[in-house]
């Protein structure tokens, strides 16, 4: 089978899953016919294959924190995490799949559209370049080597199969690489991208597409930002154990962007965090398998080492309570006051001219 009957086989198998999706569950909610003061989305980027019990004892703590204010969450998934699940916590893959939160999808080391570990794709003509990008989003990448896995599904179309519906968002972070993978996740069912994770929309026009998929929009998020006499671009959740927690409380935050806003239209704002930021601190888990040194500066060269030490550590119990108490306040005020959408919402919004 060549890639463009794989393309249309998948992308055609996804959409019937998805319209079988929509029929049990229902339509989503669509934004209302008021203007809201701002649309505000919950990322969540899950990654942490460190620490698989954790991790997904948050997802389902989130999704049920999500449920409870009648809103929805936009999950981040890489392919590597949800195998994870799938093998030792298949009850978190069950929450997701049987909520309506929305699945996304990520991309994390060794995959070769992150930076530093790009060498496979270096000199590949465009028909090869896209060739490979389809098998490294159609069949599984093996974490300790970065090799694929002949005969198993991996990337994007695995997330399909799991949770029998294309991821709605796709995220590359280097650019090199999106003109590339673009055209194929559009072909395997996703609806939007990712180009800026904070800021970057155009106060004019928020709707912009890149080949089918819409960019995500962000005026602004609610994620990190300098105080005085304090540090520089800290993010809020490093900060609520600090002199400086009462600068860092995130639903004083959202308040007094969205009143600071100046234009017309509503803002789009994205509350980004990842899953490990929760319950440990410090650096990402998994930094020294695929780094030299935990800010994650200096890629290793394969084969890695999955049991490399820990870069992070716990949160101190009151510490993370505290972290989820100050987020869940931001859920709250956020489902009480604005309006929360997940890519999915924004996409409908896109379309229909909103």
């Amino acid at each position: 089978m060549n890639q463009r009957t794989r393309l249309g086989s998948l992308a055609g198998a996804a959409l019937t899953i998805a319209l079988l999706v929509g029929l049990a569950t229902g339509p989503v909610a669509a934004p209302s016919d008021d203007e809201p003061s701002a649309y505000v989305t919950f990322c969540i980027n899950v990654h942490d294959f460190f620490h698989i019990d954790d991790s997904a004892d948050l997802v389902i703590r989130l999704i049920e924190l999500f449920e409870r204010y009648r809103v929805r969450g936009d999950f981040y998934l890489t392919a590597p995490i949800v195998r994870c699940y799938a093998s030792s916590r298949p009850d978190a893959i069950e929450r997701l799949r049987e909520s309506t939160m929305t699945i996304s999808y990520h991309v994390r080391p060794p995959h070769p559209t992150y930076r530093g570990f790009d060498t496979r794709l270096e000199g590949l003509d465009p028909d090869a370049l896209a060739a490979t990008l389809f098998d490294y989003e159609t069949t599984r990448l093996d974490p300790a080597t970065g090799d694929l896995v002949t005969g198993e599904a991996g990337g994007m179309a695995y997330l399909t199969e799991v949770f029998g519906r294309a991821p709605a968002a796709c995220s590359v972070p280097f650019e090199r690489w999106r003109p590339a993978i673009l055209p194929i996740w559009h072909d395997l069912g996703a609806q939007m991208t990712v180009t800026y994770h904070e800021s970057g929309t155009d106060s004019e026009q928020p709707f912009v597409w890149r080949d089918g998929l819409l960019i995500r929009p962000s005026d602004f998020s609610i994620t990190r930002w300098s105080v005085d006499r304090g540090p520089d671009d800290a993010f809020w959740w490093t900060m609520l154990d600090s002199p400086f927690a009462d600068a860092y409380e995130p639903v004083d935050r959202l308040r007094s962007e969205v009143a600071a806003w100046p234009h017309q239209r509503a803002p789009f704002v994205t509350v980004l965090i990842h899953e490990n930021n929760f319950y440990r601190r410090g650096a990402t888990p998994w930094a020294h398998v695929y780094y030299e040194e935990a800010k994650k500066m200096t890629p290793r060269e394969p084969p890695f080492d999955l049991d490399a030490p820990d870069a992070s550590e716990p949160r101190t119990e009151a510490n993370a309570e505290a972290i989820w108490a100050a987020y869940e306040a931001l859920v709250a005020y956020a489902s009480t006051n604005l309006h929360v959408v997940t890519s999915e919402d924004i996409v409908r919004m896109a379309r229909n001219n909103i």
